[in-house]
């Protein structure tokens, strides 16, 4: 196979920009964006938590990289009954049941060009987690052939949560609504156009 391996074994298509260093590519964080390769290499790092958030919810099931959790941008980030993001209790609950602590780095990834990923990304933040990443590519990046890939998805229990102040969340929140007219901070939000 000439793909990423995905739990059901399944490949993704090929159609992406070729690869080049992260760093040369002038971003204003390049510290945010990870390669497909250092993902591999920390696969089973329990430090490391891969999570994938998509535009298509269902798109996880049908395959994922191994040990992935998912983040439903519908369902985990946003309250059904008040149209807003979850609340903190709601969102430590989250954090909690995807085996996310103080010393987890979150590396996201996901369809449509990691458009969800990098939402998922701006709402932790919002929320005062600061380990966080991206994976350059998203879903149609494959890993590097030869790599480890675990064998499908992992249980995580962390009983702690990232401490973020409670005063630094609602700030964040607060200049979050206030700052553009979508309610994306430039400064939080990485963006998730592709190089062309």
């Amino acid at each position: 196979k000439n793909a990423m391996t995905f739990s059901k074994e399944e490949t993704m298509p090929q159609t992406v920009a070729p690869v080049t260093d992260i760093d040369a590519r002038g971003y204003a964080r390049p510290d945010v964006l990870v390669s497909t390769q250092w993902v591999a290499d920390h696969l089973n790092d329990p430090n490391v938590r891969i999570a994938e958030s998509d535009e298509d919810v269902l798109l996880y099931e049908t395959g994922h990289i191994p040990g992935a959790v998912k983040i439903d941008w519908v369902a985990d980030l946003n309250d059904p009954l008040i149209r807003d993001y979850i609340d903190r209790p709601r969102f430590e609950q989250l954090l909690r049941s995807k085996g996310i602590s103080d010393d987890t780095t979150i590396v996201f990834y996901g369809d449509k060009n990691n458009w969800w990923a990098t939402y998922a990304f701006w709402v932790f933040r919002l929320f005062g987690v600061e380990d966080l990443r991206i994976m350059d590519g998203g879903r149609l990046r494959p890993l590097p052939r030869g790599q480890s890939q675990g064998e499908g998805p992992r249980r995580h229990s962390h009983p702690g949560v990232p401490r973020a102040s409670a005063g630094a969340c609602q700030e964040r929140q607060a200049a979050g609504r206030r700052a553009q007219p979508r309610g994306i901070p430039r400064r939080a939000a990485p963006h998730a156009r592709v190089p062309e």
